[in-house]
């Protein structure tokens, strides 16, 4: 395998270039050109493009002899449906085009990595949602990903393109999290979202895995999938789950009202416009927050592809929660013994 990715520095594209090297498989990152030097693999070579310009996606050196795209590259933070497209639509249909005009009589398989955001919540606890339910995305980034399977699917006739649309994607690396998992692992529990609302969940490996299978699989090709947990989760036992992760003994729980969370997606829009820096905390975000069933239903991937999730939920919160305090971005919570817990024996 000749595999080009875009987004290696990203979450789950850091975790993608990890299996494919570990698999032997020769690896060629488009990286783009404000990506610091720090965040590349430096294991594989990488060209810098600029994504939203076509000839310079095009005559990057990458594309020779290719034999797979993982396209991951995306933003999900903006404030406007118009910065999304620029993102995400954008550079998408430039990969897309550069891998037919390179790919010449041998077209690369292509495997684009959009979300469940793109089809939009379920309907109810009863239905989740399906590959081919009418998709509804209810805030930018989510119609911004559709446009993009849609870009792909124009490409039916001149690239093999497979869809695969993860759940909540979780685990180290991880930083979509971090904020719930701060708010957790505290005596006091803040609940940012409504601690009742159900959503489906995976980990970055399972994904990963997922994203392999649907690239060499011929029967995948043309076909879109969702990646998630057999069971999905709420924040509720979220929140108790990262708790017994962290041995914290939590006293109380307070509820924000969703109009708390609301004022803080205008205040982080103002800032944005004011600033350009994007942040979680913006209206599209909080729009996010809103549906009560955030669900999707995997078997698609299950019966055509074999895939299982392998990670569960205790297990990679517990993992997750590890790598945050190990990388600085948590301090190690006062463990119910009354010491510093971060999973290792204190003897």
């Amino acid at each position: 395998m000749i595999a080009v990715v875009t987004g290696s520095s990203g979450f789950i594209g850091s975790h993608l270039v990890d299996a494919l090297v570990e698999r032997g498989a020769t690896v060629r990152v488009l990286a783009r050109a404000e990506t610091p030097n720090a965040a590349l693999d430096p294991r594989v070579p990488h060209w810098r493009v600029d994504l939203t310009d076509y000839p310079s996606v095009r005559e990057s050196e990458a594309w020779e002899g290719a034999t797979h795209v993982f396209h991951l590259a995306s933003a999900t933070k903006r404030r406007t449906l118009g910065q999304f497209r620029f993102a995400n639509v954008v550079p998408t249909a430039n990969v897309l085009a550069a891998a037919v005009a390179r790919g010449g009589s041998a077209t690369p398989r292509v495997v684009l990595v959009s979300s469940q955001a793109a089809a939009g919540p379920a309907r109810d606890a009863d239905h989740p949602t399906r590959e081919d339910d009418p998709a509804a995305p209810i805030e930018g980034y989510g119609r911004s990903k559709l446009e993009a399977e849609e870009a792909a699917r124009a490409y039916a006739d001149r690239l093999p393109v497979s869809v695969v649309r993860p759940a909540a994607v979780y685990g180290p690396r991880d930083r979509d999290f971090l904020g719930a998992f701060r708010l957790a692992a505290r005596r006091l529990a803040l609940h940012a979202v409504p601690r009742d609302n159900a959503f489906s969940i995976v980990h970055v490996r399972d994904v990963v895995a997922g994203l392999l299978l649907a690239a060499e699989d011929p029967g995948a090709v043309g076909r879109t999938y969702f990646l998630a947990n057999d069971r999905p989760t709420t924040w509720r036992e979220l929140y108790a789950t990262v708790a017994d992760a962290a041995s914290v003994n939590r006293s109380f729980e307070l509820q924000l009202p969703l109009a708390a969370l609301s004022i803080a997606g205008l205040a982080g829009d103002a800032v944005s416009a004011l600033t350009g820096w994007h942040s979680l905390a913006n209206g599209n975000k909080t729009r996010l927050a809103r549906p009560r069933w955030w669900l999707c239903d995997a078997s698609r991937a299950r019966d055509e592809l074999g895939w299982r999730p392998s990670i569960g939920l205790q297990e990679g919160l517990r993992e997750t929660y590890l790598w945050y305090v190990t990388a600085g971005l948590m301090r190690a919570a006062t463990s119910r013994a009354g010491t510093a817990s971060t999973g290792e024996s204190q003897a």
